[in-house]
């Protein structure tokens, strides 16, 4: 298996394959791949910001992370996955990298503090958490 940063072709074959990811996969960003030979096992794109808060420093923040096949998730490959982005925005000076978490999302969560990430719940103002922010600085 090989992590690396991925081709247009393989962005256009993830768009086909998983529409969804449409809405995410911007133009700008950065595409991780985790392969197989010719196969794709998952994948992640992120994208280079300003922190959007004055501190005038940038991040890499990860919109979507997935491994495609349920039985290939929980063996590493996110992890990998995670490990490349966070090593692409050290290489970028990049002052952290940043992702969110839907709340019912426990094997995401998991996979971000396995990963040395921080957790900050987001509450609503009725006081429901609806997810969280993870944060791992460079």
């Amino acid at each position: 298996m090989t992590i690396r940063v991925g081709s247009n072709e393989e962005k256009e074959f993830i768009l086909s394959k998983y529409p969804y990811t449409a809405q995410v996969m911007r133009s700008g960003g950065s595409l991780v791949v985790a392969a197989k030979g010719e196969s794709i096992l998952g994948f992640s794109w992120s994208f280079r910001r300003e922190i959007p808060a004055a501190v005038g420093k940038t991040e890499e923040y990860i919109n979507v992370i997935e491994v495609f096949d349920a039985e290939q998730r929980c063996r590493g490959i996110g992890s990998l996955i995670v490990k490349k982005c966070i090593e692409t925005a050290r290489e970028n000076q990049c002052y952290q990298v940043r992702a969110y978490c839907d709340i019912n999302n426990l094997p995401s969560h998991m996979l971000w503090v396995k990963n040395g990430f921080t957790v900050s719940p987001v509450k609503m103002e009725n006081g429901q958490i609806v997810g969280s922010y993870v944060a791992y600085k460079l």
